[in-house]
């Protein structure tokens, strides 16, 4: 294996469900290439991204789309002048419709070749909120210590190979059933809202929020609806649970730091057998 590649392994997530996985694939390639891990940004060096020999780009699906954060962040990078390989990965809560389609449409005109693709069922952020707590709402799929051991080997095999191609997904007639209900969620705007009495001020909902949604205030963190796109980290990861949808909302099992630690030893124990 050439140890000279540089990889580069970039992530939006949500939650956390995209970033757990993508922390995986860090650790089970960093010891073939020069692998570094980062996720997207506001105010990421664009230039830089595409210094990288391979990418692996991860993101969460929202309504059967590529999150708005990670198709921000291709739309803004000037295209390549010669053709650059990727992986590219979507972690949903039920169903990824034809999202790596439309994903891999959009890197193809920054001559970007995405040769390779997979879906991983995980919680999903806004279920997990919204739906009655269902036991499987908050669960990775069975397999999916599995299926990240074949896709790090279809990963090795694709960095090794000079020639690539796109390998185009195929397409999911469900999405044609499913757009009324793709239509009528992208159009849901939901009230997110502070809980004044259990705010500590930590601002950690200021420092997770790429889309700067949130912002200092004098007593109290301010929240601006104008670019978000709920993803509801900002709910999940406050630790005093002052951010919510509704009353019912704090008492909701959160997917939080500790959910995801656990679910991520457990993954890697798995990929050690």
């Amino acid at each position: 294996m050439d140890k000279k590649t540089s990889v580069l392994i970039l992530y939006h997530s949500g939650a956390g469900s995209t970033r757990m996985v993508a922390e995986i694939y860090h650790e089970q390639l960093h010891s073939c290439y020069h692998t570094d891990l980062s996720s997207v940004s506001m105010d990421y060096d664009y230039e830089r991204f595409l210094e990288y020999d391979y990418f692996i780009l991860a993101f969460p699906t929202y309504h059967c789309d590529p999150s708005t954060s990670m198709m921000e962040f291709i739309k803004n990078i000037a295209a390549s002048d010669k053709p650059k390989r990727a992986f590219a990965f979507t972690t949903c809560g039920l169903f990824s419709g034809n999202t790596l389609r439309i994903f891999i449409k959009e890197c193809l005109n920054k001559n970007i070749i995405v040769e390779g693709s997979s879906v991983y069922k995980a919680p999903a952020t806004d279920g997990t909120l919204l739906l009655p707590s269902i036991n499987f709402i908050y669960k990775f799929e069975k397999d999916i210590a599995d299926r990240i051991r074949k896709d790090i080997g279809r990963i090795r095999g694709l960095i090794e190979t000079e020639t690539s191609r796109i390998d185009w997904p195929r397409f999911k007639l469900y999405s044609i059933l499913n757009y009324p209900n793709k239509v009528l969620g992208k159009a849901c705007k939901h009230r997110i809202r502070l809980i004044k009495e259990l705010c500590s001020n930590c601002n950690q909902c200021v420092r997770q929020c790429i889309r700067n949604c949130w912002m200092s205030g004098k007593d109290y963190p301010q929240y601006e609806i104008t670019h978000c796109e709920y993803c509801f980290r900002c709910i999940h990861q406050c630790p005093k649970e002052a951010i919510v949808l509704s009353s019912n909302t704090v008492k909701k099992r959160k997917l939080n730091k500790e959910f995801y630690e656990h679910y991520k030893k457990e993954v890697l124990k798995q990929l050690q057998k």
